[in-house]
């Protein structure tokens, strides 16, 4: 019975030794994969080319992750810039991610572009590639310039929506009493 008692007794303790060797504290160096690394309020961000303005990022919020070297952002704008440092086009989103090591940024949420000469795009996601200077959607879009309307299922363009390519596009008209109707 003594027997079986400290036998009962050694193996309470061993059990809880190998639960506390498995618990181990934070070292304060760890984080959890969701946890950023910094958080800022007024995030601005420019991206400058041979000493040229290419576009400016502000954000109301963003949350940086060097792990994987990106910025999460929410109240999004960007303002794209041409080389005679002109405003080209303005972009806001509710959200958007910037890859850091390409300068790759994704929005979602209420997208919409105005270009400087009136033409407004939207669409729920639209990403820019630094690499090709281009602004792209897989999403539906829509684009207004004065009367006409175009929507389509996908979308390539300058920031400033020239060379505007609307994959599946319909085009429409507004007549003088504001109903749009397809042209043909």
């Amino acid at each position: 019975m003594v027997l079986r008692r400290m036998a009962l007794g050694a193996s309470l303790v061993l059990a809880f030794l190998a639960a506390a060797c498995q618990h181990s504290e934070p070292t304060g160096r760890e984080r959890p994969a969701a946890m950023p690394d910094q958080e800022i309020q007024g995030f601005t961000l420019t991206q400058t080319q041979e000493g040229r303005k290419v576009w400016v990022l502000k954000a109301r919020e963003a949350l940086v992750f060097e792990a994987s070297d990106r910025v999460d952002a929410s109240g999004v704008r960007v303002d794209f810039y041409g080389s005679e440092a002109e405003l080209r086009s303005t972009l806001t989103a509710a959200t958007g991610v910037i890859m850091r090591r390409t300068n790759a940024i994704e929005v979602n949420g209420s997208v919409v572009v105005t270009a400087a000469d009136g033409t407004v795009l939207t669409t729920d996601r639209l990403a820019w590639d630094e690499r090709t200077g281009k602004i792209r959607s897989d999403r539906p879009v829509r684009v207004t310039k004065g009367n006409d309307v175009m929507t389509g299922s996908g979308m390539e363009a300058d920031p400033d929506l020239r060379n505007l390519k609307v994959k599946d596009f319909k085009a429409y008209v507004r007549t003088p009493e504001g109903e749009l109707v397809e042209d043909r």
